[in-house]
Order: structure tokens, then C-alpha cells, then sequence
């Protein structure tokens, strides 16, 4: 247990000094930064592996699991990004913070195992808290876009567009995500919505992201003015997933605090 504790603070510590290097400066310093992040990932990923083998199902089910793939995500879409977008580096900022907390987080819940219930033995949770990881990584993106944006440290011609896109993938893989767990809702449930706190909170993400797009085609919304409402929903969607488990009951947190 300690070798995973110093693995994983490995990992958080990695991520954190990629995501000060990119704050610092620009050239050796951002590819230095990349290396670190690379790095920090290679282990992160080997670490679910582990994780995957100890428990003998897929980690994804408690919250110290769900933090630490939704962690691994947002590294990942943002070395994708930035490797064919290398404009996008000062995002990685935000990202690699994020993902440093995440990871640092994790450690402050059980890292025991709980087998799954009849109804979480379907690969429809598997591409439900995928889509939710993956979500969550392009959101995080394009929010560090953004407050780069905002900061003057992305400012080209092509920011506004490049920013929408990303937003537009968050937004789609939000729906995706929110649309695969009600079809799983259905076969664990027998219903596809309840107004259970987090499916109403994730349908209210969905509809703030959709607000936001279609303000980013009205005139008086576009540039940077748009860049912070865009922030919103992202503020929404973190605390869809991590923080109303803290105030609120729901089925989704039969295993997230343990």
C-alpha cells in the first residue's frame, strides 16, 4: 500500500511541476513541461493497471477510482490536444492542476475494493463513466482555454474558434455521457430518468453548455465576453461530479465515499 501511495503522489507531483513550468514560460520550458506531463501519465496509467489487477474488475465504481481515471482523462485529452494544437500548451495549465488535485484528492478516500452489484455489471457503466471521464477532460480543456484566453496567454486569430470547438466537444460528450446513463438506468432501474439530484444536475449541465454555444453566435456575446460565460457550465459539471455528493443523497453515491 505505501509503494501505491508514493506512486500516486508521484503523479500528482509530476502533474503539478508540468503545470507550473507552462505558467512559467514558453519553449524548453513548455517542452520540458510536456515531458513531466508524459511522464506523469505513463506512471498514472500503469498505476490503474495495477489498480485494475489487484481488484480484478475495471476501477471505476469508488470515488477514490473515479477520481483518479477522470485524473488520468484530462491528462490525456490534453497532451492529444496540445500535440496537434501545440497553441492549446497554455491550457495545460489548468489541466495539469486539475489533474494534480484529482490525483492528490483520491488519496483522502478508501482505496478499498467493492465488488459490483448485479446492476453494475454492464458494459453500459463501463461506456457511461468513460464518456463521463472523457467529458470531463475535453471540458477541462477548453475551460483552460479559456482562462488562458481570458489571461492574454492564447490570443490568436484563431482563439475564438478554437475555443467553441472544444466547448462543442465538451458539450457533446456531456450529452453522450448523460445519454448512455439513462439507457443504463433503464436496464438497472427500469425507468431512464428519476430526477435523481445528479441526473437532474447533469441535465442541467447539459442545457447551461447549450446556452453558452448559442451565445457564442449572437454578436454582442463573442470574444472574451463569451469566454467567461463559457466558464459556467464547467463550474456546473464539477460540481455535478464531485461536489453534490457532499450536500445531497443519491443512487450514484452508493459507493462514491467510501
Amino acid at each position: 500500500m505505501s509503494a501505491v501511495l508514493t506512486l500516486q503522489g508521484g503523479v500528482a507531483a509530476l502533474y503539478a511541476a508540468a503545470a507550473l513550468l507552462l505558467g512559467l514560460g514558453k519553449n524548453r520550458r513548455q517542452r520540458l513541461a510536456i515531458g513531466l506531463g508524459l511522464t506523469g501519465l505513463l506512471l498514472h496509467l500503469g498505476l490503474l493497471a495495477w489498480r485494475w489487477q489487484d481488484i480484478g474488475q475495471i476501477p471505476i465504481v469508488t470515488r477514490y477510482e473515479d477520481l483518479t481515471v477522470d485524473a488520468a482523462a484530462i491528462v490525456l485529452v490534453f497532451l492529444a490536444a496540445q500535440w496537434r494544437v501545440p497553441e492549446l500548451r497554455p491550457a495545460g495549465v489548468l489541466a495539469l492542476t486539475m489533474a494534480a488535485l484529482g490525483v492528490g484528492w483520491a488519496l483522502f478516500h478508501s482505496r478499498g475494493a467493492f465488488p459490483m452489484d448485479p446492476s453494475l455489471r454492464t458494459n453500459w457503466l463501463i461506456i457511461h463513466a468513460q464518456l463521463n471521464s472523457f467529458a470531463i477532460g475535453a471540458a477541462t480543456l477548453a475551460a483552460g482555454t479559456h482562462v488562458a484566453w481570458l489571461a492574454g496567454r492564447i490570443d490568436g486569430p484563431d482563439t475564438p474558434a478554437l475555443a467553441g470547438r472544444l466547448t462543442d466537444w465538451a458539450f457533446f460528450l456531456w450529452m453522450a455521457m448523460v445519454m448512455a446513463g439513462s439507457y443504463w438506468a433503464s436496464l438497472a432501474w427500469g425507468r431512464f430518468w428519476g430526477w435523481d439530484p445528479i441526473e437532474s444536475w447533469a441535465f442541467a449541465t447539459a442545457i447551461a453548455y447549450a446556452f453558452a454555444l448559442h451565445l457564442r453566435h449572437r454578436p454582442a456575446w463573442r470574444g472574451r465576453r463569451w469566454a467567461v460565460v463559457a466558464l459556467v457550465p464547467y463550474a456546473m459539471m464539477l460540481f455535478t461530479t464531485y461536489g453534490l455528493l457532499l450536500v445531497k443523497n443519491s443512487i450514484h453515491g452508493q459507493y462514491l465515499f467510501k
